[in-house]
């Protein structure tokens, strides 16, 4: 599938942030199948357990960061040794591919937890208008731009932004924060309700051992 720009841009800024209501219990144990979750029509082999897409741009995204760690608590969840894999969405934003570049080169080093709050706060504080500023960032937390430019002609981290970008449109991904499951399932940010957002992270985490036992 082919994602034009533009319609891709305006459908990832379209996804509206947690929703908090009031419910009769504070946890939930059981994923209601077009409620929580939907099962995809074509379901995609061979992939992690958890996909997470996302993108630097996406303020849902980063609230997802910042106070609803829902993938930190996914990952408690996960067989020992096994974690969220987090994708970045290069369609979105002018910096959209050299962030995916940037976070594949993350991901390679092995600093993508240390460097995700950091590169979300540099286009939050719209500090992020260039290459030379996400080196800046990476520079940091101890990674100098020589490093930098060395890493970005790995061949390893061209095959990490190939995987990233094939994978966006192999699940043909129309939204962020976005969470497939065993590539059966995608949880429906918006559906699971909770009085808070630590009860909403819980639910969220919830759902996703209920899809992962299916």
């Amino acid at each position: 599938m082919k994602i034009h720009k533009k319609i891709a841009a305006y459908l990832l800024f379209s996804l509206v942030l947690p929703c908090l209501v009031q419910a009769n219990t504070s946890l939930q144990s059981i994923a209601e199948e077009g409620k929580e979750y939907s099962t995809l029509v074509s379901p995609v082999a061979s992939q992690p357990k958890v996909v997470e897409f996302f993108s630097f741009y996406c303020g849902p995204c980063y609230q997802f960061v910042e106070n609803y760690p829902v993938a930190g608590a996914i990952n408690k969840i996960l067989p020992e040794g096994e974690t969220v894999t987090k994708y970045h969405v290069s369609v979105m934003g002018p910096l959209g591919s050299e962030l995916t570049e940037a976070w594949a080169i993350a991901m390679m080093m092995g600093k993508s937890q240390e460097l995700e709050k950091p590169l979300f706060q540099a286009i939050q504080n719209q500090t992020l208008h260039s290459i030379a500023d996400i080196q800046e960032v990476f520079n940091q937390s101890g990674i100098d731009s020589q490093n930098y430019a060395q890493a970005r002609q790995s061949l390893m981290v061209k095959a990490l932004i190939a995987r990233q970008n094939s994978a966006m449109e192999t699940f043909e991904v129309v939204g962020t924060p976005s969470f497939y499951i065993n590539g059966k399932y995608k949880i429906n940010n918006a559906g699971i309700a909770a009085p808070t957002p630590n009860d909403y992270v819980n639910n969220f985490a919830n759902v996703v051992q209920t899809l992962l036992k299916k």
